[in-house]
């Protein structure tokens, strides 16, 4: 049986170790657009800071070939021909499958604002952004620079540039950032302790009207509570977040659903054979489940691998968590941590002068999610918890 893999990130790269750990015999071949062989995406900000890209790959092209991995890099495919089981590249290679597993991920989303390609724009997926950044940051004449968005990618880019000299001045529509991962409590909280450490700056609950280019200098029209008014840059980053690309499969005669692939729990698109795993997939396919998390991706590779080989075993969801240190603090966003109707909060710690924040999300007395800054105690414990849909008192009991 031959397995083809759209996409080398981590889905891709799982599924493919997978495979292998399951069967010695099967013929598996990685295709990707990369220029490297795999490395995490989170790595790439080591690149801004100075590593060179083999520094950052975590399977060298040694690693491939002691698998038995084919890994095509620098390819490109057109078109997905379902019927007879072949796919086409650009470069004008055909190659045929037994078993497709897309695993393409996901692209920067760039909003319909006026202005806003119209010049010099930088976002962040792979190596060859890092070091374009790079490039601009060592070349920037202000030494500064205007990140539009305020989610993980902001923070992490603005940190990786305040590491080389380069003031941040994020622009976002909400009051705090990481709204994705933070109630409000917690988002003013990680405010302060990034605005003490770093040279970044905050322009909150404003948003951008347009951009207008001059070569490298860029004027944008920024609304916020003190009315319309003008922001000057030089070097502009756009971090607002990650959207699918549904065109290959969609030529294809693939479901797509909202966002991106409806699959059923076997990781099986609509078309026989041809599996999606990661940010290719709809979200809507399975309710609660967080869009551009790497534990998602994980967790849908491995099920779609194993289902690839023969199994039936369908994909029960993941338990959403992000974590990332930065100067040195660390900051846990596991679970739900929304605070809608019949959530309620507990085991809440505020310290500022330590530096640390805490707050458990419970709703009907089950544990729901938590947030913690400044800390990782009890985190195993808490994600253990939270997968098994613990009680209050048994949270209490485990933890406190």
């Amino acid at each position: 049986m031959h397995v083809v893999i759209l996409g080398s990130g981590h889905a891709g790269i799982t599924s493919a170790i997978t495979l292998r750990q399951n069967s010695e015999d099967i013929k598996i071949t990685m295709i990707t657009e990369d220029h490297y062989p795999h490395y995490p995406r989170p790595s790439v900000y080591k690149i801004i800071s100075g590593k060179k890209p083999e520094q950052i790959l975590r399977y060298p092209q040694t690693w491939y070939d002691e698998k038995n991995i084919s890994l095509l890099l620098d390819s490109l495919v057109i078109h997905i021909d379902s019927a007879n089981k072949e796919l086409k590249t650009e470069n004008g290679k055909t190659i045929a499958y037994d078993k497709l597993l897309i695993a393409t991920g996901s692209k920067p989303f760039i909003p319909p604002i006026p202005g806003i390609q119209d010049g010099p724009l930088y976002c962040l997926r792979n190596i060859e952004d890092a070091i374009s950044i790079r490039k601009r940051a060592l070349d920037c004449p202000s030494g500064e620079a205007t990140i539009f968005g305020g989610g993980l990618l902001s923070v992490e880019l603005a940190k990786t540039l305040s590491d080389i000299g380069i003031t941040s001045t994020i622009i976002d529509r909400s009051p705090y950032l990481l709204r994705k991962q933070l109630d409000r409590e917690g988002g003013y909280f990680f405010n302060e302790v990034l605005r003490k450490t770093f040279k970044i700056n905050f322009l909150f609950n404003a948003t951008c009207q347009n951009f207008k280019h001059d070569n490298e200098n860029i004027t944008i029209s920024i609304n916020d509570t003190t009315g319309i008014w003008n922001h000057k840059c030089d070097f502009l980053l756009n971090a607002t977040g990650i959207q699918n690309d549904n065109e290959l499969p969609q030529k294809a005669g693939i479901n797509i659903g909202k966002y991106a692939i409806v699959v059923n729990p076997f990781m099986q698109t609509n078309i026989p054979d041809i599996y999606a795993a990661g940010d290719a997939v709809d979200i809507g396919s399975f309710p609660g489940s967080k869009f551009g998390i790497i534990p998602t991706a994980i967790d849908q590779a491995k099920i779609a691998a194993v289902n690839i080989l023969g199994a039936k075993v369908p994909y029960t969801g993941t338990l959403p968590w992000t974590t990332l240190k930065v100067a040195g603090i660390n900051l846990t966003s596991l679970g739900d941590v929304s605070t809608g109707t019949g959530i309620h909060e507990e085991c809440v710690l505020n310290d500022p002068e330590k530096g640390i924040y805490r707050k458990l999300f419970f709703k009907d007395n089950i544990l729901q999610g938590a947030i913690l800054i400044g800390t990782k105690k009890n985190l195993h414990s808490l994600k253990t918890l939270a997968i098994h849909h613990a009680s209050l008192g048994e949270v209490k009991e485990k933890i406190l």
